[in-house]
């Protein structure tokens, strides 16, 4: 039987799947990480299974959306299952999860504070489905929505039923 990640606002509860994870059908609000495509890739074959970014994410145990940089297709969904700060000895024994080749002092000059975020339940949506990608977006798109669907103003409709 599903059961609810429950949110404090009322619009964000979400019914999920015995696996912990949303369906990827059109409609359901969730936060859309943003990946280039070659490392998006790696991630949905199951090879990548850490993202290394800059600094660490409160987003632990949610599931969200993988869009796919430049193109505003969204492509997967997945949970980020844990974070920690990268150390030298670290990425020697994390670097191939990563699937970058490059040396730490090299991850040290890309980011100040390199962060590991582990993730779990990566799935391919059922489609791919274009969203409306804000401007200034780099990491996260909030609350990601069909494109279509905040032309049509359907999401108003949403927003009115479930308040």
């Amino acid at each position: 039987a599903p059961y609810y990640q429950q949110s404090t606002d009322k619009r964000k509860s979400k019914e999920c799947g015995k696996d912990g994870i949303l369906g990827s059908k059109r409609g359901e609000m969730m936060d859309g990480l943003i990946a280039k495509k070659r490392w998006l890739n790696l991630i949905l074959s199951g090879k990548k299974t850490i993202e290394i970014r800059g600094s660490n994410t409160k987003k632990i145990g949610q599931p969200i959306y993988l869009l796919e940089s430049g193109t505003n297709l969204v492509k997967g969904t997945c949970i980020i299952d844990s974070t920690y700060p990268i150390s030298c000895s670290d990425w020697s024994e994390e670097r191939e999860k990563h699937c970058v080749d490059i040396s730490y002092s090299e991850l040290k000059k890309r980011y100040k504070r390199p962060h590991a975020w582990v993730l779990r339940n990566v799935k391919l949506t059922e489609e791919e489905w274009k969203y409306e990608h804000p401007k200034g977006a780099i990491i996260w798109v909030k609350d990601v929505m069909p494109a279509y669907e905040l032309q049509t103003g359907y999401i108003d409709v949403i927003l009115r039923n479930n308040m």
